[in-house]
């Protein structure tokens, strides 16, 4: 998605951007669709221009469980500052992208890719009562149950008891 710097001069308010996901760099997030929807708005501040909004996609995450792909309805807030500077240091400037004034436009792919990844849970799970799998035969035990007996007392953890 670009965004062309006399779009943003104009200071446009909640301003619908869709875009393809195949437009996005491979960051390793799997797409439900193809479809991201980001309601932006732009304002001219004293370095630069502000851009604040919400990313709207849908993901697919594998359940660290069962393994079981489940969709994610994501709706991520996202504000940045534009800024022709090349450096500016504190806490208040993390989230500035730099904007030189020779260039006419910004290309925000990676930012947005940046966005959606990072909102990945580290252990993603289907639901809260996810059995996973048999250890012994690998079948999902949210859909059947299986005969395997599991002997609790051949642990490798077991030594650990003696201590």
């Amino acid at each position: 998605m670009k965004l062309l710097r006399s779009e943003l001069k104009s200071e446009f308010n909640k301003k619908l951007f869709d875009m393809s996901a195949r437009e996005l760099p491979d960051r390793g997030t799997i797409f439900h669709d193809d479809q991201i929807t980001c309601e932006l708005s732009a304002k001219i501040v004293q370095f630069g221009f502000q851009l604040s909004g919400v990313i709207k996609t849908i993901t697919n995450y594998q359940c660290v469980r069962c393994l079981c792909y489940n969709s994610k309805e994501l709706a991520l807030p996202i504000k940045l500052w534009l800024s022709s500077k090349e450096i500016l240091t504190g806490d208040d400037y993390q989230d500035m992208v730099h904007f030189p004034k020779n260039i006419d436009h910004i290309n925000m792919n990676d930012t947005i890719s940046d966005i959606i990844y990072l909102a990945e849970p580290m252990n993603p799970n289907c639901n809260d009562n996810c059995k996973g799998l048999c250890p012994n035969c690998g079948i999902n035990l949210n859909q059947s149950s299986c005969d395997c007996k599991l002997d609790s007392h051949d642990s490798p953890w077991d030594v650990l008891n003696n201590f």
